[in-house]
């Protein structure tokens, strides 16, 4: 007895460890860096002759939405902050990103917790998202984090600026490969002519100064928290591995709420003249191209929610990237209705077992079944 109950143990802990820790491994082995093809390298661009010619390898995530003040319950909190740790540092184990990219929304209520609270919740976020020593994590105010245009106060962006080192607009340059990735506030770009946005269309300025500085134009990525303006998801192109509903559904998006404003995107475009773009908050999958007033094409992908907490099948984004050469990919984590079945069936299974009393019934009705179905 003591020896069968050993074994329902055993097993018990083995679906518990699949479930909450293999499952991660198991479907994040599905996706891979995406290759680089030589026929679709930017040919007007010269890479630098020292330049490194392995390709940068990206990872963008977005829109957790940690809960700041004690809003629901501590098991759901609990629940989706292991998931988001283990799908990280699964991923990050597997792939090993050079950069990795948190595109605004860390918080759910950071515009309205206290210091005390955002504090924490910064120590959670960073504990989730430890890094190896050789990558580096950006990360990029979102409206949950600091509050949309009209609710930000200069208290709330002061703390989000210390706790990640963010200005209203950065450069950043990977100095050996001349890479360029501009990251923005987006809810800094109302055009109202506020002290906000003032200081915000200064730090554009000083960044497309020193990118003209350069010498050598090499096509920046632009990264933002709200999406590039687009009427509605019809302008969006489907998933490219999962079917959604139907984009008709879909009401027309709003300026300044849902997109960026349609002068902000044009101005941005115009300025900085980005490569492609990167942005969260609808927490759904869109990729769209914009057409610039000189007649450019610019690829925009807006990335799915990190969090089980806003989709069944939350995602990420793969990005490789040299100097006149990118390739994007999309790579998703585990459904959560796909780890609650496992542990149905995996109930089911061990149910069975102990009904049986044993291992000898148990292995006997497999082969039968086997025998049966498979003709061994």
């Amino acid at each position: 007895m003591l020896n069968f109950l050993i074994k329902i143990l055993c097993l018990t802990l083995l679906v518990f460890i699949y479930c909450e820790y293999l499952i991660y491994y198991c479907v994040l082995l599905g996706c891979s860096w995406p290759q680089l093809s030589k026929l679709e390298q930017d040919f007007t661009v010269q890479p630098p002759k020292d330049a490194n010619r392995k390709p940068l390898h990206v990872m963008l995530v977005t829109d957790t939405h940690l809960f700041c003040s004690r809003k629901g319950h501590w098991l759901n909190r609990f629940r989706r902050e292991w998931q988001i740790y283990r799908s990280f540092q699964s991923a990050q184990f597997l792939f090993e990103p050079h950069l990795v990219f948190f595109l605004g929304d860390m918080s759910t209520d950071g515009e309205s917790c206290s210091d005390r609270e955002w504090n924490a919740t910064v120590d959670r976020f960073q504990s989730l998202f430890s890094l190896a020593a050789d990558t580096r994590l950006y990360v990029l105010p979102g409206n949950h984090d600091i509050g949309f245009h009209h609710e930000v106060t200069d208290g709330h962006l002061k703390r989000f600026q210390q706790s990640f080192q963010t200005p209203h607009v950065r450069l950043l340059t990977i100095n050996d490969d001349q890479i360029h990735f501009v990251l923005i506030n987006s809810v800094a770009f109302e055009g109202d002519q506020c002290r906000l946005c003032e200081r915000a269309d200064n730090e554009l300025n000083e960044v497309v100064n020193e990118l003209n500085r350069t010498g050598a134009w090499t096509k920046p990525v632009l990264l933002s928290h709200f999406p590039l303006y687009r009427k509605s998801a019809m302008n969006c192109s489907q998933p490219p591995l999962r079917s959604f509903k139907s984009l008709s559904e879909d009401p027309p998006l709003r300026e300044r709420l849902d997109v960026l404003s349609q002068d902000a995107t044009e101005h941005l475009l115009h300025v900085i003249k980005p490569r492609l773009a990167f942005s969260g908050h609808t927490h759904t999958y869109c990729y769209t191209e914009h057409h610039t007033t000189s007649g450019k094409v610019v690829p925009e992908w807006t990335i799915p929610s990190f969090s089980w907490q806003n989709r069944d099948d939350p995602s990420f984004m793969f990005l490789s990237i040299t100097t006149n050469n990118q390739r994007v990919s999309h790579c998703y984590l585990p459904r959560e209705t796909t780890i609650f079945w496992s542990y149905a069936i995996g109930a089911f299974l061990l149910i069975f077992y102990t009904l049986l009393g044993g291992r000898r019934p148990f292995c006997l009705l497999t082969c039968c079944f086997f025998r049966k179905n498979f003709k061994i």
